[in-house]
């Protein structure tokens, strides 16, 4: 269909990654929405699409540089373009925190994320309205960093200021608890904020370098997940109550007129470089939008 939105969202198999995928095959737009569906098994889990909107499995291994291109030939072969990316896969290690874990949680968060984006922003035909969602974390104010940090995050302007802070954390973690805590990561299990931290980042940069790209992310809240389970208590959001500030994100409003209804479909304000969450993390709406440097 020439005139289908395609979205690609990553990390389908289960969570809110399955629920984005759910919400958005629900939708009745003016254009038909070709959802792609990745996960590194390319699972169907059998998300039915209202017509004429298509959900697509696919695998997809956003850790394989190999992998992201071929799925990217693969999906622009049958495409003109790619509309809208969700980078939403991640992976948390808090619970068996050490240096390797530490590592594969912010090569796989970020790394991947940074891997994806390039990707869809290579391709030879960015279309008009072009989105980036990135899904980040609310629990990672700036404020929470120590000054130095707090400095080099604002001025980071390029992706090799990002990989810099990645590495930098990776070796003052494995340089033990206290050089962590010195050099303003605070305390404890981090890996999982600072991939985080990172993606905000890389969002504002890129927002930057792709001024014709919407590029935004956004806090789901604690959702009913399997990483949403690792803390105490109950979630109180299903994985689609979670999906609901990606979605707007990805084909709703962005300006203040879509904080009440996502604004789904409707023409949008050209906000970019913004992190979108609720009021708290068991809210169930749209999100709103604020600057992450400001924190």
């Amino acid at each position: 269909m020439s005139n289908s939105l395609v979205i690609v969202v990553t990390g389908t198999s289960r969570g809110v990654g399955k629920g984005i995928t759910t919400l958005l095959a629900q939708q009745k737009l003016d254009r038909p929405l070709i959802i792609y569906a990745t996960s590194r098994g390319g699972a169907d889990t059998g998300i039915k699409a209202i017509s004429p909107n298509k959900v697509k499995y696919d695998s997809l291994d956003i850790t394989d540089p190999t992998s992201i291109q071929a799925f990217f030939g693969e999906v622009l072969k049958e495409h003109a373009s790619i509309d809208v990316l969700i980078n939403n896969a991640a992976v948390s290690n808090g619970y068996r925190e050490n240096p390797e874990f530490a590592a594969q949680t912010i090569w796989n968060n970020y790394g991947s994320t940074r891997d994806m984006c390039k990707a869809f922003l290579s391709q030879p035909n960015i279309p008009s309205g072009a989105r980036i969602v990135n899904l980040t974390s609310g629990f990672n104010a700036l404020s929470t960093y120590g000054p130095d940090l707090q400095s080099r995050f604002r001025h980071a302007s390029t992706i090799a200021d990002i990989d810099a802070l990645a590495k930098d954390y990776l070796n003052d973690m494995k340089s033990g608890p206290e050089v962590q805590e010195r050099a303003g990561w605070r305390s404890g299990p981090r890996s999982y904020h600072v991939s985080k931290a990172l993606i905000n980042a890389l969002t504002i940069v890129l927002s930057q370098q792709h001024p014709n790209v919407l590029v935004n992310c956004c806090c789901p809240g604690w959702t009913d997940t399997d990483m949403g389970k690792q803390g105490k208590g109950t979630p109180p959001k299903t994985p689609e109550e979670g999906a609901m500030t990606a979605v707007r994100l990805a084909i709703g409003e962005l300006g203040p007129a879509g904080d009440e209804d996502g604004g789904l479909g409707k023409d949008t304000e050209r906000l970019s470089g913004l992190f979108y969450e609720n009021e708290n993390i068991m809210a169930k709406d749209w999100g709103k939008a604020k600057k992450w440097l400001e924190t």
